[in-house]
């Protein structure tokens, strides 16, 4: 999941290991697009709250607790090492009118942004960090094999894909931009995306975003959601997990 103020689009495993993979958490006082290669499991996964002014340190235990126990379950089931997680306030670069946002540069490299501002900010940190989190680490994970991708089909399948991982893994309820759309009337965007799906300058913003008025706000993260909702409900076992490397044209609606 992207922070709504990115202006240039974005073109968001070997044998489970059942033990833990360390957490290095850092304290600082002061969704390339090409598959990232895999780590070579030397490198621990790091935790850094990078927060100079203190914005958001009277939530520093909370967002450390919530962020090591949300990654210890990531990493059960997508193992992954060499992984740094940097939290930051930055109201600029939250989802607006929800408080925080992501976004995956590679697939070492996950960066959360807190507006500090926001109301009830310890209700947002409690019920949205860890599946905004679970969100992004699947598009490490994805970096690591498939890649998130470049063309429309595929950054759509990338989105889709991380949030039904969380909501897999945590029980997360659909965020609202996987619901944009009337149920209704999905298969209709769907049919005007098509002729974008193989193209890599279909404009992430626009179909992302809703920059522009034609399209509404966030229809590409529900056209990819829905496809891989009904791509697992004909195909039982299949999960976010087992998904992880899958290309997109393997949920390509029509």
């Amino acid at each position: 999941m992207e922070p709504e103020v990115r202006v240039v689009g974005r073109a968001v495993n070997g044998t489970v290991i059942r033990t833990f993979v360390g957490v290095v958490v850092a304290v600082v006082a002061a969704c390339a697009n090409a598959p990232t290669s895999p780590d070579d499991g030397s490198q621990p996964n790091r935790i850094v709250i990078q927060d100079p002014g203190g914005a958001i340190r009277a939530h520093e235990v909370l967002l450390r607790e919530t962020l090591q126990a949300t990654l210890a379950r990531v990493v059960e089931v997508l193992p992954m090492t060499a992984l740094t997680i940097t939290v930051s306030p930055n109201a600029a670069r939250a989802i607006g009118g929800y408080g925080i946002g992501g976004f995956t540069t590679d697939g070492r490299t996950v960066d959360l942004f807190i507006d500090p501002a926001f109301p009830d900010l310890a209700g947002v940190l409690a019920t949205r960090v860890a599946p905004m989190l679970a969100h992004e680490a699947h598009h490490a994970a994805r970096f690591r094999g498939a890649g998130y991708g470049r063309t429309l089909l595929e950054a759509m399948v990338s989105e889709g894909m991380a949030d039904h991982f969380a909501i897999e893994l945590l029980g997360a309820v659909v965020p609202p931009w996987s619901d944009a759309l009337a149920a209704n009337e999905t298969d209709a965007w769907l049919a005007q995306a098509r002729p974008l799906f193989n193209s890599a300058a279909y404009g992430h913003e626009r179909w992302f975003f809703g920059t522009t008025p034609e399209i509404p706000r966030w229809a590409g993260y529900t056209l990819g959601y829905r496809p891989i909702d009904r791509y697992k409900q004909s195909h039982p076992g299949a999960t976010a997990v087992t998904l992880v490397n899958t290309q997109a044209n393997t949920f390509r609606p029509f």
